[in-house]
């Protein structure tokens, strides 16, 4: 019956025009365009109606117009003598989006004035996806407990979930759950430097809030012949991993988490990823493995490329809605703005219009001037293409900001960056207006309190580069783009338009968030129109099926003896395949990457002739390999005006920001 009403709603053209001119005064209240809105009480409350219908739905689409259209809804009349906090609860209720209900004081204790049979219907729905923790009860959404129920069956798990879907808090509650009954051995796999700290930071909070003993924490590579610690959890990077692999026989996992699992495609480190992952595989077959990634379509991949039993856990379902907004800058010179709102699935509503007052002729302008015009004081994002471009809008942005008074926080900021990198290091300038910026090549104590500042509120906008497309945990309010791009001069493709995108919004914060495409119309690519996930193939995989001929060509070269510049991801692709022909798993390998049998046999030979090269020149293979590994792994690309890798490679490289 509630899936024919569903039905009924949804088919009626008075819902779809009553739920855009709900959203469209909200958002409008929002950028303070027009305070005074035509949508009443009574319009707004037959939309909260509609969307606790729609709730119920079973199709995705609905579920989410339920959650945009009730929040929207809320936040217009939250001061009405209407219940709406009661309302948004049972629609949140039916979403199983339990987080979201202590968003707002008064949603989270509007319990006691639900009628009963609607309290008797969260109950019951909760029931089913609360779990037991420490003696205290956790409630989740459907996504998180059906995840959960994997995890607790030790089945290994590849899972594609939104940003704030909190996966990373179900699978850190599950390391945490472990450790309670027993002493295992965790290796957490992330892709760069600053995630290291950021896991290592939040696994050591939740033990702490959860009363238990916090393990051995292992950030750093193991030494030679030290032992490792009989219970504890491993937090590196691949290329950390791999040097505590090479230097202790020893380590080994029991559980191995994956974080930005889809990274396995990207080129040397990619193959390296895929290494250490099989030779943790080999040391311990039965060890649970969770592959985590934002935007992967093909996740049965991960079985494939490493022969396992993998329950595969993809979810799109909303904990927090995203407005779409273009900004058009008709007028740049006087300042003047149009704003139209989507929210990536239909055709844009008007918005409103604004006059800046400030000029935004120049991409720096509107960068700088737009976010502190539109969304004063709250948390933004703004997306840079380059370390040397967010520190210029960062310094734009300080520099409008006259009045603004900085914290004691902020304060040590400053001293901060001052001591670690230079007493006129533009940081400094920054924060103490409440703006930062943040890139990779930041030394590590200061990024780490430039990510807690902006957490807590005291910097309110930060000046981001493609760092947060690495998994790194900075989510806001309000982000800002224009023609983003990744990598040098090229425009960013819709997964990782997607990515960015899904940092908008803060479960637990707010119920919404917003992303500012500036002179949209202007962008080469158009990333909102494009695919939100991606079908992935591993790095070995594309390097050996399609990229036989350069290969062979390295492979060849080996009979020489000498290490020549070569695209990294072929001598990486080399140095795999060697070993595997050492190791006696090359046909294992080559069927998994799904190498036809035609072509094996070339291959095979062209390795074990270099291999015979390489022991007649008085080498053995594993010293050649290991000796090319770190030739190779050590180039670093870095342009100016690029982000600087945000990766590791050997040696680690950790030379200070510019300064100005």
């Amino acid at each position: 019956m509630i899936q024919d009403l569903s039905d009924k709603v949804w088919s009626n053209p008075r819902f779809h025009t009553t739920a855009k001119a709900v959203e469209a005064a909200w958002l409008r209240r929002e950028l303070g365009i027009n305070t005074e809105s035509l949508v009443t009480e009574n319009i707004a409350a037959r939309a909260m109606e509609a969307a606790a219908i729609l709730a119920c739905s079973r199709q995705l689409e609905r579920r989410r117009a339920a959650h945009r259209v009730a929040t929207c809804a809320f936040e217009l009349f939250e001061k009405s003598d209407l219940p709406f906090d009661a309302a948004l609860r049972v629609v949140l209720a039916r979403l199983s989006n339990f987080p979201a209900m202590i968003t707002k004081k008064e949603i989270d204790d509007s319990i006691s004035t639900l009628p009963w049979v609607f309290a008797l219907e969260e109950l019951v729905a909760a029931d089913r996806t609360t779990i037991q923790i420490n003696n205290r009860l956790v409630r989740l959404t459907n996504y998180q407990r059906r995840l959960w129920d994997s995890l607790q069956r030790k089945q290994s798990v590849a899972l594609s979930a939104p940003t704030s879907a909190g996966k990373s808090f179900i699978l850190q509650l599950y390391i945490s759950s472990i450790f309670a009954n027993g002493a295992p051995s965790v290796v957490y796999i992330v892709p760069t430097r600053a995630l290291i700290s950021q896991v290592a930071r939040e696994i050591d909070e939740l033990f702490r809030k959860e009363g238990q003993v916090v393990p051995e924490i292992v950030t750093v590579p193991l030494r030679s012949g030290a032992d490792p610690p009989s219970s504890s959890i491993y937090v590196m990077t691949q290329e950390r991993v791999h040097l505590s692999l090479e230097s202790n026989p020893l380590l080994h996992a029991t559980l191995l988490v994956v974080d930005e699992a889809h990274s396995i495609a990207e080129g040397s480190r990619g193959i390296l990823l895929h290494s250490v992952i099989d030779q943790l595989l080999r040391r311990n077959p039965t060890a649970q493995v969770l592959f985590a990634s934002p935007t992967t379509r093909n996740l049965s991949l991960f079985g494939e490329l490493f022969a396992l039993e993998v329950e595969r856990r993809p979810s799109r379902e909303p904990t927090v809605s995203q407005n779409f907004l273009f900004v058009s800058s008709n007028s740049p010179a006087k300042g003047h703005v149009a704003i139209s709102a989507t929210d990536g699935t239909r055709q844009p509503i008007s918005i409103g219009e604004i006059q800046t007052g400030l000029a935004l002729s120049s991409r720096i302008d509107r960068l700088a001037h737009l976010p502190d015009k539109l969304c004063a004081r709250q948390p933004n994002l703004v997306y840079a293409n380059g370390a040397d471009e967010a520190e210029e809008i960062a310094l734009r942005i300080a520099r409008t900001r006259e009045n603004r008074e900085p914290t004691a926080r902020l304060l040590a900021l400053r001293t901060l960056s001052a001591e670690s990198v230079h007493r006129k290091y533009i940081l400094g300038e920054c924060v103490i207006k409440g703006v930062g910026f943040h890139y990779s090549n930041i030394p590590t104590v200061v990024r780490h309190e430039i990510e807690a500042a902006f957490a807590s509120g005291d910097l309110d906008c930060l000046v981001c580069t493609s760092t947060l497309l690495q998994g790194v945990n900075l989510p806001a309010k309000n982000i800002f783009m224009l023609k983003p791009t990744r990598g040098r001069d090229s425009p960013m493709e819709s997964p990782d338009f997607w990515n960015l995108s899904g940092r908008a919004g803060r479960l637990m914060r707010e119920f919404q968030g917003n992303i500012f495409l500036i002179d949209y119309h202007s962008w080469s690519r158009k990333p909102l129109s494009g695919p939100k996930d991606t079908e992935i193939a591993s790095a070995i995989e594309t390097t050996v099926r399609f990229r036989q001929e350069e290969l062979a060509n390295v492979i060849a070269g080996a009979e020489g003896g000498r290490f020549r510049r070569r695209p990294i991801d072929l001598d990486s692709a080399f140095v795999r395949l060697l070993s595997d022909l050492r190791d006696g798993s090359l046909r294992q390998t080559f069927e998994r990457i799904g190498l036809p049998a035609s072509e094996r046999a070339e291959l095979t030979a062209a390795l074990e002739s270099a291999g015979a090269a390489i022991l007649a020149s008085g080498r053995s293979v594993a010293a050649y390999a290991k000796r090319l590994s770190a030739q190779t792994a050590k180039v670093v690309p870095a342009t100016k005006g690029a982000d600087r890798s945000p990766t590791e490679h050997y040696p680690e490289s950790h030379s200070p920001p510019p300064t100005r």
